[in-house]
């Protein structure tokens, strides 16, 4: 019988990645609250009712958790709802995991550290400036000391689903063919993570059992304004429009880590996964263009 697993945000950039990668081999419930497809049940996490009756109906051997208020600037207008769905749902997620036995994998950030020494291993001490980064953190420790679980932390996802709303290459791609000037920060360091690989190393995680903390991006660091740079060349669209700007220039309601980006040398050894540059990535989710 395929292993049972129950992924949440399924209408978000990384669980249609994930769909795609376990849809052959394993047998999947996809959650949502918004039924953006067919196949998805509706299910807020916040709502302790709803994620106990998925998954006490499904009884999954793994739930992984995709869903997040991701939206940085948000979260500091509204700390209340940032908290519901980046801890509190978590902690619904993991109390249901407990009553069938299921392993909680609960996708990350590289925001919950403040961006003076990266990029960082599993070890390095976190320290979130944002609130963002705070609920994920608390998030993660309720995690990792509640049962063999499973956190794999991850930055600045992109794949080939440009048209959610979260695609910062969809945004970059529509923006430069609409004629719009783009200021892009210059002083963000981090290494872009293709949703697919992404989704090929939480499968990984799956079938090996995998517990504890790991970190996963890609094989390239770069800022902001480099990414954004090989994006418009890589879709033949024009450069002259792109200029470089400091993030504290920007005026943003909530601190962004700078020196930042992830070393994933402990799941690449652990678990035999790869990763690319952001050129390879590009090519990859984006053969046509």
């Amino acid at each position: 019988m395929p292993t049972r697993v129950l992924i949440t945000g399924a209408a978000g950039q990384l669980g249609r990645a994930l769909a795609r990668a376990m849809s052959s081999k394993m047998d999947l419930l996809f959650v949502d609250t918004i039924q953006a497809t067919s196949d998805v049940t509706l299910c807020d996490i916040t709502d302790q009712a709803q994620v106990e009756e998925a998954v006490r109906s499904f009884k999954p051997r793994f739930i992984v958790n995709t869903a997040a208020f991701t939206d940085v600037d948000g979260n500091e207008r509204e700390p209340e709802k940032a908290r519901d769905v980046n801890t509190t749902g978590v902690e619904y997620l993991l109390t249901a995991s407990g009553e069938v036995g299921a392993q909680l994998v609960q996708v990350s950030t590289d925001y919950v550290f403040d961006g003076t020494a990266g990029p960082y291993l599993e070890e390095d001490e976190p320290a979130p400036l944002s609130v963002y980064g705070r609920t994920k953190l608390e998030a993660e420790r309720n995690v990792l000391e509640n049962g063999s679980h499973t956190v794999i932390r991850t930055n600045v996802l992109f794949g080939p689903y440009t048209e959610s709303k979260a695609s910062f290459v969809g945004w970059i791609v529509n923006s430069l063919r609409a004629g719009k000037a783009l200021r892009i920060v210059d002083d963000q360091i981090n290494n872009p993570t293709l949703t697919t690989h992404l989704a090929e190393a939480i499968c990984s995680a799956i079938e090996e059992g995998a517990t504890g903390l790991y970190h996963y991006g890609g094989l390239e660091f770069a800022s902001r304004y480099e990414f954004t740079l090989k994006v418009a060349r890589h879709f033949h669209l024009p450069t002259d429009g792109i200029s470089p700007v400091a993030t504290k220039e920007l005026d943003q309601l909530a601190p962004r880590p700078l020196k930042s980006g992830l070393i994933c040398s402990k799941m690449k050894m652990d678990l035999n996964v790869m990763n690319a540059t952001i050129s390879e990535a590009l090519s990859e989710a984006f053969p046509e263009s």
